[in-house]
C-alpha cells in the first residue's frame, strides 16, 4: 500500500509540475501541436483563387473576393484587418491589390502602366506595403501607402532585385537579389525602409524568399546550395544559416507562424505544388494540402486562433 501511495503521490506531482510548466510557459504545450490559420493561393478551374485554410484540420475555404482576374501572393496585414496580393486579367497584366481581410473591398494600389508586379509585404504597423515592380522596366523594390499615396522606389540596381519583407520592427528590408552580374546568383539583402543602406547577407546558392522570424531574430529563407530548392534558418544577420529541408522536391516560400513555433512553405514534389508545415528545425513535417493541382504562397493570419 506504501509503494502505491508513494507512486501516486509521485504521479501527481508529475501532473502538477507539467501543469505549472505549461501555466509559467505558454509555448509548453502549444509548441506541440501547430494552430492559427493560413491564406494561400489556389487554383480552380476559372484561373488563380485565394484560400483559407486552419492548420489544425479545418478544410480550406475559398475567399470570395469579387474580381475576375487571377489572384497570387496574399498577405495579411499585421493588424489582421487587410489582405495585399496580385491580380492579373486575361493579358496578363498585374497590378498589386489590398482587400478587406474577407476579400471585400478590393482595390488597386499604384496601379503599373501594363507591367509586372511581384509579390507584397507589409509593415508592422499596416500602414505601408513593400512590393517588386517592373514598372520602369527592371525589377525593382517599391514602397507605398496602404491608401495608395506615396509610392517610392527604393532599389536601382540592373539586378533583379524582388521578394521584399519587412524586419519586425519595421526597421529594415530584406529581399533577394541578383546583383553582381551572374544570372541566377542570388542572394539575401537587406536595406533601410528608405533603400538606403544596403548589405549582402548571405553567401550561399541561387537564395531568395526571405522571412523574418516573429522575434526578429532568425531569417528563413530559399536556397539552392547543395544542387535542390530547400529551405534554410540562420541568424538574423544572415549566419549560422542550416538547411532544414533535402531531398529532391522543390521547396519555396517559407513563412513563419505569429507564434514563431511553426513554419509553412510550398513543396513541389510531382507537378504541382502543395502546402506543407514543418517546426523550424525542419522536424514535424506535415502536407496541409492535397489538392493535386496547386496550392501555394501561404501566409499566416496573424494574432491567436
Amino acid at each position: 500500500m506504501t509503494n502505491r501511495r508513494a507512486a501516486a503521490a509521485s504521479g501527481g506531482v508529475a501532473i502538477a509540475l507539467l501543469a505549472l510548466a505549461a501555466w509559467a510557459w505558454p509555448g509548453f504545450l502549444r509548441a506541440s501541436r501547430p494552430h492559427g490559420a493560413l491564406i494561400f493561393q489556389g487554383q480552380t478551374d476559372s484561373g488563380y483563387r485565394l484560400f483559407t485554410l486552419g492548420v489544425a484540420g479545418r478544410a480550406s475555404r475559398l475567399l470570395p473576393v469579387p474580381l475576375d482576374r487571377s489572384l497570387a501572393a496574399p498577405r495579411y496585414a499585421p493588424d489582421g484587418e487587410s489582405i495585399a496580393f496580385v491580380a492579373d486579367d486575361a493579358t496578363g497584366k498585374e497590378d498589386l491589390y489590398v482587400a478587406r481581410a474577407d476579400g471585400s473591398d478590393p482595390r488597386a494600389l499604384a496601379p503599373s502602366p501594363g507591367e509586372p508586379e511581384g509579390g507584397p509585404s507589409w509593415s508592422p504597423d499596416s500602414r505601408t506595403i513593400v512590393f517588386s515592380s517592373h514598372r520602369d522596366g527592371n525589377w525593382e523594390i517599391y514602397s507605398v501607402g496602404v491608401d495608395g499615396m506615396a509610392l517610392r522606389r527604393l532599389t536601382n540596381d540592373p539586378g533583379f532585385d524582388g521578394g521584399p519583407v519587412f524586419s519586425p520592427d519595421g526597421k529594415t528590408i530584406a529581399f533577394s537579389a541578383d546583383r553582381g552580374g551572374t544570372a541566377g546568383d542570388s542572394h539575401i539583402y537587406v536595406m533601410g525602409t528608405d533603400g538606403s543602406a544596403v548589405r549582402k547577407m548571405t553567401n550561399g546558392e541561387d537564395e531568395s524568399a526571405p522571412d523574418f522570424s516573429p522575434d526578429g531574430r532568425r531569417l528563413a529563407f530559399v536556397g539552392f546550395t547543395g544542387g535542390n530548392a530547400d529551405i534554410w534558418v540562420g541568424d538574423a544577420d544572415g549566419s549560422h544559416a542550416k538547411r532544414i529541408t533535402s531531398g529532391s522536391a522543390f521547396d519555396y516560400d517559407p513563412r513563419w507562424s505569429p507564434d514563431g513555433d511553426w513554419i509553412a512553405f510550398e513543396r513541389t514534389q510531382s507537378k504541382f505544388p502543395e502546402v506543407f508545415l514543418m517546426r523550424p528545425d525542419g522536424t514535424g513535417l506535415r502536407q496541409l494540402t492535397h489538392t493535386r493541382v496547386y496550392a501555394g504562397a501561404p501566409s499566416w493570419r496573424p494574432g491567436p486562433h
